[in-house]
């Protein structure tokens, strides 16, 4: 993999079966294993850009919000995370897809353990699980420009999709999960 200037690689390990059933709650849960998208240590460098994109599989069967966001960290709801406005969901079963992408940018690199990213996306959710008035779900909400801290010489720090649910727990299933560099 060159994952050199002005390339598009496909990071791997590409998963090619779907990833195991993850209960949703109102905690934010990585949508994956978090081993699957470890990115390795000093991997970052001013402007360097990994898009995601991920196929997830949801149920449910009440009332109550979703929230899509991006996080950059080492398990669920980690510090480094932007989401979105939570939006009604509809109260049925499913299983429903949500097609998820998003990008993530250095920002800066300081001396030794201090690093700045910039995460946004957006969630397409499928009509039988939130009206079409909500789409797209756009992270970070409201359009801000979330920079946050990080540091870039840990070896375990994972992008991933997070999920967050309330007014009852549904499932989660990655059916689908690309990690590129686009330089």
């Amino acid at each position: 993999m060159s994952d050199g200037i002005f390339y598009r690689d496909l990071r791997v390990p590409t998963p090619v079966v779907d990833e195991s059933s993850i209960a949703t709650t109102t905690t934010a849960k990585a949508a994956w294993p978090v081993a699957r998208t470890i990115l390795p240590a000093n991997y970052w460098w001013v402007g360097k850009t990994v898009k995601l994109t991920a196929m997830i599989k949801q149920t449910t069967g009440t009332a109550g919000n979703l929230t899509y966001s991006m996080a950059l960290g080492t398990g669920d709801a980690p510090a480094v995370i932007v989401a979105s406005t939570p939006r009604a969901k509809i109260a049925s079963v499913g299983p429903f897809v949500s097609l998820v992408e998003g990008y993530a940018t250095c920002r800066s690199l300081g001396v030794g353990t201090a690093a700045t990213i910039s995460m946004w996306g957006m969630a397409y959710v499928d009509l039988g699980l939130m009206l079409s008035t909500s789409q797209p779900i756009l992270f970070p909400a409201a359009g801000t420009t979330v920079v946050s801290t990080f540091d870039p010489t840990l070896a375990t720090l994972a992008l991933t999709f997070q999920i967050t649910e309330s007014g009852g727990a549904g499932t989660m299933v990655t059916v689908g999960l690309l990690m590129e560099a686009l330089n």
